[in-house]
């Protein structure tokens, strides 16, 4: 009775399912930066490294979604966080006449800023996790 070895993996395909399982892995550290806050550094850290790695590939797509998250959560909140000093400012400049709130509408700007931005975050990073698991492209 001949022996026969089983076949080789292709290296493509190893390659592949280490890159879904770092995507996977970047997803999850994303939605962990909800409650501790650093994280995502960590997760897009891994997204720029594999990038390179992952071109030409489905997962090359994620990393690139990741980073995008990324740098318009810290580029959103840096902007929706600035509307407080201003608020503040004008409350101040303002402070003998309450009537009209004006100092609120810089607030509302920036709450309401704040909050697309979550919502929009957290769909990118669900959906992508979701199509990893699927094993599809973003």
């Amino acid at each position: 009775m001949p022996v026969t070895t089983p076949p080789a993996p292709h290296p493509e395909a190893a390659g592949g399912f280490d890159l879904r399982a770092q995507v996977i892995a970047a997803y999850v550290l994303f939605l962990l930066a909800w409650m501790n806050g650093i994280t995502a550094i960590i997760g897009v850290i891994l997204a720029y490294v594999k990038r390179r790695e992952a071109s030409g590939t489905k997962w090359r797509s994620h990393f690139d979604n990741l980073i995008l998250v990324f740098w318009v959560i810290v580029i959103g909140s840096l902007l929706a966080f600035l509307t407080l000093p201003i608020s503040v400012g004008v409350l101040i400049a303002h402070a003998p006449v309450l009537w009209p709130p004006t100092f609120t509408l810089p607030l509302v700007f920036g709450g309401l800023v704040f909050f697309v931005l979550v919502f929009w975050s957290f769909y990118r990073t669900i959906r992508g996790l979701i199509r990893a698991i699927e094993d599809q492209p973003y």
